[in-house]
């Protein structure tokens, strides 16, 4: 019999059928890849159903996947109407437009497509301030924002056809004359967009899991099974949050010759160590070389005071995974 490493059960050979990878596989394939055969079927097809599914289709992170040829176009996939991630257009005529990347099979791209939503002309803006549907404000709230209706131009629909604008808009008062359809790009290479993210419980769930497989490919079954870890392994697996924070987020990078804004490597970081009490252990994540998620592996260590000290650095470009030295 064989105990999982997240859900503690012991089962047979047969429930461990699965090859568990340490980093997602959505995230890249690569050379003498780091893998578990410790984690049970059940808790396999839970992560990806629930969790690493989420990191993958709706972050930055998953989104960069196409950029860097992680992934084909073909295969991306929009997260649907509950995403965390917001784009709005970040320059040119449409600016602040709210937009979602699709998969365009003309195209054979991910291109850009504008969200519905209304756009209105503001005097002190100089240009439109636009709002989803539901967030439409009254004629009286657009004219304290500045709202100019004398503007040639003054509403601008984008999405959305001639009737439902009149409705949306004659809920609010507003009343206005159909000057024709206007269009804002849709390849993404050729719009800056601005991209805000909402980085939740799953998330940190999904990052906390591969810091915590990470540690069991390099350390003992019997050391990853100790009770020191039940916290983060019962906050990865059943969501259970415990009274202190598991999972923190900074700018640094983990490499010391590496900036915290501007260019870095291309690949993915994982690292553990003592923290710098000497009595927890902590791991850093960092997709795509991007923002580092600090996990608390355990917290008050109680056992041996091994060494732990490991870093990995997954090479995109290569396709390697390079051991990293030390500070």
């Amino acid at each position: 019999m064989t105990r999982c490493i997240y859900c503690q059960e012991a089962k047979p050979a047969e429930a461990f059928q699965r090859t568990e990878h340490v980093l997602p596989q959505s995230f890249g394939t690569f050379r003498n890849n780091l893998t578990l055969t410790i984690v049970c079927d059940s808790c396999n097809q839970h992560f990806g159903d629930n969790v690493e599914l989420a990191l993958a289709r709706d972050t930055y992170e998953g989104h960069s996947r196409f950029e860097y040829g992680v992934r084909n176009p073909e295969e991306f996939r929009p997260f649907g109407r509950n995403s965390r991630i917001i784009l709005r257009i970040g320059e040119g005529e449409f600016a602040g437009a709210y937009a979602y990347r699709e998969y365009c099979q003309e195209a054979d791209d991910v291109v850009l497509r504008p969200l519905p939503q209304v756009g209105f002309f503001m005097v002190a803006l100089g240009k439109y301030e636009y709002f989803l549907l539901d967030e439409i404000p009254t004629e009286r709230e657009l004219q304290e924002k500045g709202f100019d209706c004398w503007h040639p131009a003054a509403i601008r629909g984008l999405a959305i056809d001639e009737g439902q604008l009149r409705d949306k808009l004659g809920e609010k008062g507003i009343t206005f004359r159909y000057g024709g359809e206007v269009l804002p790009p849709q390849r993404s290479e050729s719009v800056l967009c601005e991209l805000e993210g909402r980085i939740d419980r799953t998330i940190f769930r999904a990052i906390a899991k591969i810091a915590f497989s990470y540690l069991a490919y390099w350390q003992r079954e019997s050391f990853v099974n100790e009770s020191a870890f039940d916290p983060l392994r019962r906050y990865i697996r059943y969501d259970e949050k415990p009274g202190y924070k598991l999972v923190d987020i900074r700018q640094e990078a983990i490499l010391a010759d590496e900036p915290i804004a501007g260019r870095r490597r291309l690949g993915h970081l994982i690292t553990i160590n003592w923290a710098q009490n000497g009595v927890s252990i902590i791991s850093q994540v960092s997709l795509f070389n991007w923002v580092t998620y600090c996990v608390s592996l355990a917290r008050d260590y109680p056992g041996e005071r091994r060494d732990i000290r490991r870093g990995n650095f997954f090479d995109i470009a290569n396709r390697e995974i390079l051991e990293l030295g030390a500070r």
